[in-house]
This record gives C-alpha cells, sequence and structure tokens, in this order.
C-alpha cells in the first residue's frame, strides 16, 4: 500500500450497501481508506459502528469522518454554538467507535465580521468540544479543520494552521481541500504551487505535520466569490500529479479523499498517478 492511502468520501457508487460493506468493497478493489460521511446528520449507532470500525482494523482501511454541514463555531446566536458542539460531539463519539480520525468540519461563516472578531468564538466552541470529548474518555479523535472553499467562510490556510498552533496537532489538524484552495485562494498549476502549502504547513507545525496527513482532492469548478461545485477528474483543475510528485519527494504520508461526484473511480485514478510518479 503507498505510503499515501486513497479512498472515497462515502460509501462507492459501485457498493450498494452500508458502511460495513463500503469498507470491504474498498479493500477489494485496492483502495485503502474510505470518509464515512455524516454530513446530513449522526444516523449511526455504537453497535454498527463499532462493527465497522472492527472490520477496517481487520482489513486495513483507514477511516476518517465527515461531520454534519450545518456547524458554525462562530455563529452570533448562543444557540447554534451549542448545536454546533452538539454536531461535533456526536461525530467524534461515531469516530471513536469506528477507529476513525480525524473528524473533518466546516468551521463556519464570518457573516460581516473580520477574522480577528470571528477567532475567539472559534475557539471557544472547538475547546468545548476538546474539554466534552476528555470528560468522555474519547481518544485519538482528532478534529479536522477543513480548508473551505468560500472567501466568506471562516478557514482558509493561515487560519488552519493557526487553529494547530492553539490546540496541537493531536487533538486538531489542518485538512487541506486542494479544490476549494484552487477556488478560493490561488490557482494551483504547477508543482511549487502545492510546494507552498505544504511548507507553510511543515514549517508552522513541525515534520509531525507530514505525517498522517489528511486532505481532500477533486477538480472544481468556481467564481469570484469562490468554490461552486466538485467535478469529477479531467480538466485539470487542478492537476494531481504535481501534488503526487511532492508529497513523495518530501516524504509525506497520510490520507487522500476523493470528492469528485465518481467517488472511488477517480479515487483509484489518483492512486494510479501516485504510484506512477514513485517509479
Amino acid at each position: 500500500m503507498p505510503e499515501i492511502r486513497f479512498g472515497p468520501a462515502g460509501i462507492p457508487l459501485g457498493c450498494e450497501g452500508t458502511t460495513l460493506d463500503a469498507i470491504s468493497y474498498c479493500k477489494k478493489i485496492g483502495l485503502g481508506a474510505m470518509e464515512v460521511e455524516f454530513v446530513r446528520g449522526v444516523k449511526m449507532g455504537s453497535e454498527k459502528a463499532l462493527e465497522a470500525g472492527k472490520k477496517a482494523k481487520e482489513l486495513d482501511i483507514k477511516l476518517s469522518c465527515h461531520c454534519p454541514y450545518w456547524i458554525n463555531c462562530c455563529a452570533k446566536e448562543e444557540q447554534k454554538l451549542s448545536a454546533s458542539v452538539r454536531n461535533l460531539m456526536e461525530t467524534a463519539r461515531a469516530a471513536f467507535a469506528l477507529g476513525a480520525s480525524p473528524i473533518v468540519f466546516h468551521t463556519g461563516f464570518y457573516m460581516g465580521r473580520t477574522p480577528s472578531q470571528c477567532r475567539p468564538l472559534v475557539l471557544q466552541t472547538l475547546q468545548k468540544t476538546l474539554d466534552k470529548m476528555d470528560e468522555e474518555g474519547i481518544k485519538g479523535v482528532a478534529l479536522g479543520a477543513e480548508l473551505t472553499g468560500k472567501h466568506s467562510a471562516y478557514g482558509n490556510l493561515e487560519e488552519i494552521i493557526d487553529l494547530s498552533h492553539e490546540f496541537g496537532l493531536k487533538k486538531l489538524q489542518p485538512v487541506v481541500d486542494y479544490g476549494h484552495y484552487h477556488a478560493r485562494i490561488g490557482r494551483l498549476r504547477e508543482k511549487k504551487d502545492f510546494e507552498k502549502i505544504l511548507s507553510q504547513i511543515e514549517n508552522s507545525l513541525g515534520s509531525a505535520a507530514t505525517k498522517d496527513f489528511h486532505c481532500h482532492f477533486s477538480e472544481i469548478s468556481y467564481s469570484d466569490a469562490g468554490e461552486l461545485s466538485h467535478l469529477e477528474l479531467g480538466k485539470d483543475e487542478p492537476p494531481f500529479a504535481p501534488l503526487a510528485k511532492v508529497f513523495i519527494e518530501h516524504g509525506w504520508s497520510g490520507k487522500v479523499i476523493c470528492e469528485t461526484p465518481l467517488l472511488e473511480q477517480d479515487a483509484l485514478k489518483l492512486q494510479k498517478i501516485y504510484i506512477a510518479e514513485k517509479r
């Protein structure tokens, strides 16, 4: 299995079944990872999560989870902040049973405020979540702050690195979505464009950030406001081969989760590109 593992965001298109079935399917087709999608809410009971986690460990499939979309760690209403903690905790409990990490979440929206105005609320909301995780004995599950795709959303590269600085990599790690970066922050074209991102992470967080790195990849359509939609591979918007080269040359390990509409089909294509670059 490559040092970088590849897998789909959710149950593969070719699998008609549950998360448990999807884990076996990923192994069968030669993938080494999968992200369990809870974007519409956590509806997996602890018994099923434990069973799926046992299967993933047996088959050596590395799992992560994606939290519900309705999280805003810098909401203006206390009720929404509390709901964000609740959704993060529900995902953390499921991930703990699954043996999955990190739990990927979208931090929130500026809503007409500056990043410096939003930051204290984000820190407060995430600290409450981490405290509750400690109280419940949830270990080995990191929060994964995703690089967001819209200019209106909290979560550019600097902001997610800052969150890892604040809480430490074991508790919160940056999750780079390269499609989002391409749409929001800068156009990714060449190897040096990807090196800039990974160098910024390593220089800020140390060599530990290069191990068990978690990221998302898809091609993307975008406007001046940022992300519009995830696209299947084919137009190199952004290209993956330069990123694969950087992973290999700089010795990064971890997981690449494919978020294109073709899920496992494009995950296999990404893996094929990565393996070809290693030769």
